[in-house]
């Protein structure tokens, strides 16, 4: 017997890391530089609020500070109303708190419903328990979920149902009604891992936040995240809401001294910025509205987007795309891992990134590169 034989089957390697970081890149050529497009953070950087509050803190990083995230959380519940220290839970960043859910709810033979095009660390967490995943594919039209395909996967073994809105890679949305059918009618001993860490950029009149559903008792956990909108990707730094119950089962799950005293001031601070998110909020949208304009231009298919990034569909080779465009000084992001072979995530970046990234496209379309 070796150590071979006391190792779980069910953990094996993964087939998935995050996009590439711009120190990786080893070549520039002629093109002066490079504009990473690729992994949706915020071209504006972090609120200049959490960056003072972190350099003030390094002169006592050598003692411990917060007992617990109470200050954090009270920061939250000042920033959202509708929500108390009892419907929220900590961690490093919106994919810990998928790891507690995970490992809260799951165990070898369990099953998780999933949907694809989506993002792949979901996958990875479930299999690392020993569940199943279980795949109804969104809707190909319009990237939306499939509802009643959800509801008939349900069987006794479900455990845990994946709802990504708006949805990561095709920034889509599938709206209230929907979700409300779909919650409404799965059993009472499935939760729902509501993942909305974009929800900062939706602006559509029926888009469905998790609250709408905790505040009626549903079994519902929203994962949001600091990554995005308040540019602290680097951080490392998000949350859960659900209910009382939940969120204290999953509080005890959680290691003590979870969150570092850098990542704890630095989300106080940021969730004090207003102005600072309002500023990155008004850029993506007005951003946009100009890259959809300048996409239709080159006929470059794409969806209307709820986050800070834009899907769009290719017509060559995937890899053949991202190389040249990376080529030409622009990181995007293939997903093909996320199950969309033919599609790319474009991050939504300022003028001058998109005007580079526009004019990136255009050589590659309007040159006969395409073949």
């Amino acid at each position: 017997m070796d150590i071979n034989s006391i190792f779980k089957e069910y953990i094996k390697p993964k087939d998935y890391a995050g996009g590439l970081t711009k120190d990786e890149i080893d070549f520039v050529g002629d093109i002066g530089k490079i504009w990473k497009l690729s992994s949706n953070e915020n071209i504006l950087g972090p609120s200049p609020l959490a960056q003072q509050a972190i350099c003030k803190c390094l002169e006592n990083i050598h003692e411990y500070d917060f007992r617990d995230d109470s200050l954090l959380k009270k920061a939250i519940c000042e920033t959202d109303t509708n929500l108390t220290s009892k419907n929220l839970v900590s961690a490093n960043s919106g994919v810990e708190v998928l790891e507690l859910i995970t490992r809260g709810f799951l165990s070898p033979g369990l099953e998780c419903i999933i949907s694809h095009p989506t993002f792949v660390a979901y996958q990875s967490m479930i299999e690392n328990e020993g569940s199943k995943v279980i795949n109804v594919p969104l809707n190909s039209e319009n990237y939306t979920i499939d509802v009643q395909g959800v509801l008939d996967a349900v069987t006794e073994k479900t455990r845990l149902v994946f709802i990504t809105n708006p949805n990561n890679p095709t920034g889509t949305y599938t709206d209230k009604p929907s979700i409300d059918y779909l919650i409404y009618n799965l059993p009472k001993d499935i939760v729902i891992v509501y993942d909305e860490v974009y929800f900062h950029f939706s602006d559509a009149p029926d888009f469905p936040r998790a609250f709408d559903y905790i505040k009626e008792n549903q079994n519902v956990i929203g994962v949001h995240s600091f990554s995005k909108a308040y540019g602290l990707a680097g951080i490392r730094l998000g949350y859960g809401i659900s209910t009382p119950k939940i969120i204290s089962y999953l509080e005890n799950i959680k290691r003590p001294f979870i969150i570092n005293t850098l990542t704890m001031v630095a989300g106080i601070n940021a969730l004090k910025d207003t102005n600072h998110l309002q500023k990155t909020i008004s850029l993506i949208r007005s951003e946009k509205k100009w890259l959809y304009q300048e996409f239709d231009k080159l006929n470059i298919k794409y969806w209307p987007s709820q986050t800070n990034f834009i899907f769009i569909e290719l017509k060559m080779k995937l890899n053949d795309f991202v190389n040249k465009m990376l080529n030409r000084g622009i990181m995007i992001r293939p997903c093909d891992k996320f199950g969309a072979p033919k599609g790319a995530r474009i991050t939504i970046g300022n003028r001058e990134a998109n005007m580079a990234l526009v004019k990136a496209l255009t050589k590659i379309y309007m040159h006969a590169e395409i073949s």
